[in-house]
């Protein structure tokens, strides 16, 4: 499931004849994949103490709250737990601190060693469920597995979430120091110069604002297309008969939407789309010059 990243130096050193140009196959680009701490218990005492495991975690949908995380088939003792009946798991989130117990919990260790002893977590009771939490960790989901499917080597495990604690100081945090802090990302792993498999990981960068009214509505998605009109006009961005243009445009090209053949609806939309463009990028010189002809 791992996958290798390459900086733009290290790909040229691979392919010293390409003159620069590096072929496409070469680059990769995926969405973050959270590292979470996934932690089961044998129900019949099979294992001494919780197994702590760092897996990767995917959102899957919030009403209900459930996730997707992945575990190798090679490890039999969280594939044992995963697959008891009535199975449940906490998944407890790591921050940039906790570099030394991600690498410690993403490897097996022999049987009858527990990995939260190993890494020094300090457990703590679960609210709603008999698996215990991480108490080193400022979040803590506690899940109920759904449903499990075999990918070829790997078990995926649907969870739902149930219940959980979070620390009460990251509640008045700002979000810049929160994401400065976790989730901590899956990157690759790599072989360093000694020889050693190394997994790296990475947070968030700097928050960056992004433009907000007059660009888009003030609700943002949440907006609707005539909201948006409105309080462009309300903020004499449009003019009375440019805002009641627009609105008509709009209207008409809702009533005919369903008509792809007809001419007025491509011009609708061509000149629904141009208008729009142009507030985006706050040209307001051609807003003005395209509502007029």
């Amino acid at each position: 499931m791992a996958k290798q990243f390459f900086a733009e130096s290290e790909l040229t050193g691979l392919h010293p004849d390409a003159n620069g140009v590096m072929p496409p196959v070469a680059y990769s680009l995926r969405g973050p994949v959270p590292q979470m701490f996934l932690v089961t218990v044998s129900r019949d005492a099979k294992h001494v103490g919780p197994t702590v495991r760092t897996v990767p975690m995917t959102p899957l949908s919030w009403v209900p709250y459930t996730m997707a995380v992945t575990v190798s088939l090679e490890d039999s003792v969280v594939v044992e737990n995963l697959r008891q009946p009535g199975a449940q798991c906490v998944l407890a989130e790591p921050t940039r601190h906790m570099l030394r117990q991600l690498t410690i919990c993403s490897r097996r260790l022999p049987r009858g060693l527990s990995e939260a002893n190993v890494a020094r977590f300090k457990l703590m009771r679960s609210l709603y469920i008999d698996v215990p939490g991480i108490a080193d960790c400022p979040l803590n989901m506690e899940c109920t597995v759904e449903h499990l499917e075999t990918y070829h080597d790997h078990l995926i495990a649907f969870v739902r979430v149930v219940g959980g604690s979070i620390d009460d100081s990251v509640l008045f945090w700002e979000r810049q120091q929160i994401v400065n802090l976790f989730p901590t990302n899956d990157v690759d792993t790599i072989v360093d110069g000694q020889g050693n498999v190394v997994k790296r990981v990475a947070i968030m960068g700097d928050l960056f604002l992004c433009p907000t009214f007059p660009c888009a509505p003030k609700q943002g998605w949440y907006g609707t297309f005539d909201q948006w009109m409105k309080e462009l006009r309300e903020e004499d961005y449009l003019s009375r008969q440019e805002y009641e243009t627009i609105i008509a445009w709009h209207a008409r090209w809702q009533e005919i939407l369903a008509q792809p053949a007809s001419e007025e609806r491509s011009r609708l939309q061509r000149q629904l789309t141009d208008v729009c463009r142009l507030i985006a990028q706050e040209r307001w010189d051609d807003v003005h010059s395209l509502l007029a002809d």
